[in-house]
């Protein structure tokens, strides 16, 4: 398994230095939450008013806002304090209805605790493109049986663990002649897919401090998933518009017919 406890602590710590920054320039969602991400986990999500939702790893809030104006009742964590900070001062004069915690993912026993009772169940779990910056996603698996609803699903996004996965591939585009138009062809080519590593790098350009990253294989992730009783009944692999509302990077034009993420639903099954 590509798990390494020895670096919770720090990864912390990392967010709780890049939270402004991040802050700022998410804000209610950038071009990549909003385009890609957002509306394929409200797809698979299914939201129905009142239902209650735990949001793990919930960054600056966006995501628990977003559901929370659909009617859902939101429960929200991220291991960073300064993150939670923000995302309160962004909830607050709203009418959203958002819980915000701090908890550490990698630590089942803070997760069980965001259920105000213990017997509490929430429909739904979500954690929006955070399972690759986790350095364990055994406890937050494991906390998720329990503090799921029989039936209850759990909704994530992650960079595509085959075709966007960090420090394992290069990325390029080449220019070629068709029927006399130039046009564009994007590559990806995987070198690291198995192996499991970590590595630090920049999911948003300029951030003050490089992150932690934990690349897992598709087997390693959803096995995770499978080996504690869930079954897979929803996935998506969204992809960039083919004319975006700006010029291309060298990353859109790569990812032009290539999927940059995955989103999937994992439910535990009535009587788990």
């Amino acid at each position: 398994m590509a798990d390494f406890p020895e670096l919770n602590r720090e990864t912390g710590e990392i967010w709780d230095r890049n939270a402004d920054y991040w802050d700022e320039r998410m804000g209610e969602g950038n071009f990549f939450q909003s385009t890609l991400i957002e509306p394929a986990q409200l797809r698979l999500l299914a939201l129905q008013p009142g239902e209650q939702v735990l949001d793990i790893a919930c960054g600056n809030g966006q995501f628990a806002r977003k559901m929370a104006s659909l009617g859902a009742r939101v429960v929200a964590s991220d291991v960073s304090q300064r993150m939670v900070e923000l995302a309160r001062s962004r909830t607050d004069g709203t009418d959203a209805d958002v819980e915000y915690h701090v908890a550490d993912a990698t630590d089942e026993t803070q997760l069980l605790a965001l259920a105000s009772e213990k017997s509490q169940k929430f429909d739904a779990v979500v954690c929006t493109m955070a399972l690759m910056d986790i350095a364990s996603i055994d406890p937050l698996i494991s906390a998720a049986i329990r503090l799921l609803k029989p039936g209850g699903r759990f909704v994530f996004s992650v960079m595509h663990p085959c075709f966007n996965s960090g420090d394992g591939l290069t990325r390029s585009v080449d220019r070629e002649e068709l029927d006399g138009q130039a046009v564009e062809r994007g590559y990806v080519k995987v070198f690291q897919y198995g192996k499991s590593h970590t590595h630090k790098g920049e999911a948003m350009l300029g951030q003050p401090v490089a992150q932690n990253y934990f690349p897992r294989s598709f087997s390693t992730l959803l096995g995770a998933f499978f080996q504690r009783g869930f079954v897979i009944d929803g996935m998506e692999e969204p992809l960039l518009p083919e004319k975006p509302p700006f010029e291309r990077s060298h990353f859109e034009a790569a990812y032009a017919n290539i999927p940059p993420a995955l989103v999937a639903r994992m439910r535990l099954p009535s009587g788990a």
